[in-house]
């Protein structure tokens, strides 16, 4: 009997350490190269806001049996969700690991930048700053869609693997598309 209720124990906590990892196999998306990523929960009761981490962010690759680390990381993330986008107009999909999510839904990331040429990920700094992060490509610049009391939108560029904040902000109101506008034909003043 007692035998049973520690095996039943220990199945119970492997399930839910289990459940605390997240997987994914890239050979759909970085074809050839092997490279897989996970990131594993250790603490999911921090809430992120004071700079606490609460995961491991592992991306390796795996060629002919052998494993190598790219890059690890101890990052927060409150749901484990990976998605695949490119934000630095090469054409390849770079990673994004979720970050926080505030009381409005305002999404952050972390952003991790693939080089194809040296097979490898370097993170973006600052990145997870920017709430609702969207890739301008044909302007090479990064906007934040921020839903608060007042809806606006904020300008990024990534530099030196550094987000830098353009300290240009517009309000999502009636007069929108024309400041919009206005502030694109001033970031590329800018260039």
């Amino acid at each position: 009997m007692k035998v049973t209720i520690i095996i039943s124990s220990l199945l119970f906590a492997l399930n839910l350490l289990a459940q605390n990892t997240v997987e994914v196999k890239c050979d759909s998306i970085y074809k050839g190269k092997g490279i897989q990523i996970k990131l594993e929960t250790f603490d999911d009761e921090k809430d992120g806001y004071d700079g606490e981490k609460n995961s491991i962010l592992v991306i390796e690759q795996n060629l002919k049996n052998r494993k190598s680390v790219i890059i690890k990381d101890s990052i927060f993330s409150t749901v484990q969700k990976i998605k695949f986008v490119d934000f630095n107009n090469d054409k390849i999909k770079d990673v994004l690991v979720q970050n926080i999510s505030d009381v409005r839904s305002n999404w952050t990331y972390y952003l991790y930048l693939y080089n194809p040429k040296t097979n490898s990920f370097k993170r973006v700094n600052g990145f997870e700053k920017i709430k609702n992060p969207k890739y301008n490509s044909i302007e090479n610049i990064i906007e934040s869609y921020v839903v608060s009391g007042q809806n606006w939108v904020g300008f990024y560029k990534i530099k030196n693997n550094i987000a830098v904040n353009l300290k240009i902000e517009i309000d999502n109101g009636e007069y929108f598309e024309r400041d919009y506008k206005k502030t694109i034909k001033r970031i590329k003043a800018k260039k």
